[in-house]
């Protein structure tokens, strides 16, 4: 079974969020593995998330009140993931870490999408302005 944390803050904005989905809808969560995403290169795992249905083959995780989907093919990168929400100065949004995975060696330093500098000790994810 795959774990998945989901840090308070992302709860809170998914149950808003989630308020004007039918009740079928889910939290997919997904990753892609390998270079290119928003700033290119790298070795990096990408991360995303999106309102949907599940699918027959999808694993679903009950959280606090929402159910989060993972496809088969994400379960490897997404299982001891980290949801997060963060709203400061530098960025806003949903921030997907997973500390189990390998580090990236050194063209992928930059822990959510590339080459772009924000590496995983700066948070990770795809910054791409830093």
């Amino acid at each position: 079974m795959v774990h998945v944390e989901v840090r308070p803050a992302a709860l809170e904005q998914v149950r808003t969020l989630i308020r004007g989905q039918k009740p079928e809808v889910g939290v997919r969560v997904y990753a892609q593995p390998g270079g290119g995403g928003c700033c290119g290169g790298g070795s990096a795992v990408q991360f995303g998330m999106a309102f949907a249905k599940p699918r027959p083959d999808d694993e679903i995780l009950k959280i606090d009140g929402f159910s989060v989907i993972v496809d088969p093919g994400s379960r490897q990168f997404v299982d001891g993931a980290v949801i997060d929400y963060v709203e400061n100065l530098n960025e806003s949004g949903f921030k997907i870490t997973n500390p189990t995975l390998p580090e990236p060696d050194e063209a992928g330093l930059s822990g959510g999408c590339g080459s772009c500098g924000s590496n995983s000790a700066n948070g990770g994810g795809c910054g791409c302005g830093h």
